[in-house]
């Protein structure tokens, strides 16, 4: 087993725009020496900070965009036949760009808007694989009559 020594948590946000459109980020993974499909995400590493601080904090500096609101979906343990990681994924409503992404110079990262009733055509038909939480979202969203 894995254990992170350097933060308590992993944040997910699902920010939407006011034109029902969600912010992905199309990113370089290593491990699958390709480009993955994701939801802005990062971890708590600030000693002190908010989970929702963090998720803020991450989607401006990896996408440039801001939110208005925050709704907590769901918490829980991930990859755990490896890490003893746990994620908090978040809804931002309102999500608009004010500043340019603030990328680290090892983030291969482009900001992607797709449409949420195009959603899960988009993953199907592309040739990127992507994070299952985006999936696992909608169907949050689905539940609570959320944009769909």
């Amino acid at each position: 087993m894995v254990e992170r020594k350097n933060c308590k948590r992993i944040v997910v946000i699902a920010a939407i725009t006011p034109e029902k459109e969600i912010i992905l980020e199309k990113i370089f993974r290593v491990p699958f020496k390709d480009y993955i499909i994701e939801l802005p995400a990062g971890l708590m590493d600030i000693e002190g900070e908010s989970e929702e601080s963090a998720a803020k904090r991450e989607l401006l500096e990896e996408t440039g965009y801001a939110i208005d609101e925050m709704l907590f979906l769901d918490a829980g343990p991930f990859n755990t036949g490896l890490l003893k990681d746990e994620l908090a994924i978040y809804l931002g409503l309102n999500a608009r760009k004010i500043k340019e992404p603030e990328l680290e110079s090892s983030e291969d990262l482009t900001v992607i808007k797709v449409p949420l009733k195009n959603l899960l055509n988009f993953l199907a038909t592309s040739r990127l694989k992507h994070d299952i939480k985006i999936p696992a979202v909608l169907a949050h969203l689905a539940a609570r009559g959320l944009f769909i």
